[in-house]
């Protein structure tokens, strides 16, 4: 119920700073798209080096799309975010830094400018295997996931309220399914015994969005998705992020990220990811 509280208190904050720019009714209709391809790049090497240190390489390369239906009734916003990095340090074999398959797509039904019913249906997984890696030296890694293992397919209805150009959120009922196949953990029921390679459970999802212009080349986005189930209200998942994005050019940018999830099912501690990358924008679409 803490937590519950606490993220209450961080969204109506929030909100409250959102800039009060009232939405208006977008009278262009038909399809419209959207795709960014990106290709993040770091090496570090070193020649007759007395200092210390490793040899480098990464990279993360991913596309970031959206395709949206506009009509005088209905909005259809189908989104796409696909990402995978690796890196190398010397000389060993290539570890994974980055893999998501983040797919989404929203039906609104316009009642008025600001709050509408919704339908909704989303997938989040990966394109590869998952290790761990141990910091014994000789042990051989572990492998802890793989495409489609786990696979979190939402599905939900309610109602989305656009509070302004830069942020908007939607509350409603959902249906929440977890799909593994050789890693079973993710689906698991806690404090039970048996196997459950496919978790189904219902409860409340809440999603909000923001995308707030910092400076002339400089654009702050944030995302937050909740998920209560009805049979632990209390152990509210949560996946946040967000991300600074800087403009150098119109091919080159910087990016500052930070990814968090918070699975009590999972682990007891909130996971933490984040990165500071500088690379290649470009606008497809």
């Amino acid at each position: 119920m803490k937590k519950l509280l606490c993220i209450s208190s961080f969204l109506v904050v929030f909100i409250s700073a959102a800039p009060r720019v009232h939405a208006q009714a977008d009278t262009v209709y038909g399809w419209h798209h959207a795709l960014i391809a990106e290709l993040h790049l770091a090496e570090v090497s070193f020649t007759h080096w007395t200092q210390g240190g490793v040899n480098a390489l990464s990279y993360i390369a991913g596309v970031n799309g959206q395709s949206v239906r506009n009509e005088p009734k209905t909005n259809w916003t189908t989104s796409y975010k696909l990402d995978f990095g690796q890196t190398r340090l010397d000389g060993q074999s290539l570890q994974k830094t980055d893999d998501e398959i983040n797919l989404e797509s929203v039906l609104m039904y316009k009642l008025g400018v600001h709050v509408n019913p919704f339908a909704s249906v989303s997938l989040l997984t990966q394109f590869a295997p998952g290790y761990q890696y141990s910091d014994t030296a000789g042990v051989a890694p572990t492998e802890v996931s793989n495409f489609f293992d786990p696979a979190y397919i939402m599905e939900g209805a309610g109602m989305g309220w656009v509070v302004s150009k830069a942020f908007q959120t939607r509350l409603g009922l959902a249906l929440r399914e977890i799909i593994t196949n050789h890693f079973p953990q993710y689906a698991s029921e806690p404090l039970e015994s048996e196997v459950k390679k496919v978790r189904v459970q219902g409860g409340l999802e809440s999603e909000s969005e923001a995308e707030i212009p910092v400076d002339d080349n400089v654009l702050f986005r944030a995302k937050i998705d909740l998920f209560s189930p009805f049979n632990t209200m209390d152990r509210i998942v949560v996946h946040g992020e967000g991300s600074l994005i800087a403009k150098v050019s119109k091919v080159f940018s910087a990016e500052l990220s930070a990814l968090f999830i918070n699975e009590p099912d999972i682990s007891p501690y909130t996971q933490i990811k984040q990165g500071l990358s500088i690379g290649i924008s470009y606008a497809l679409l």
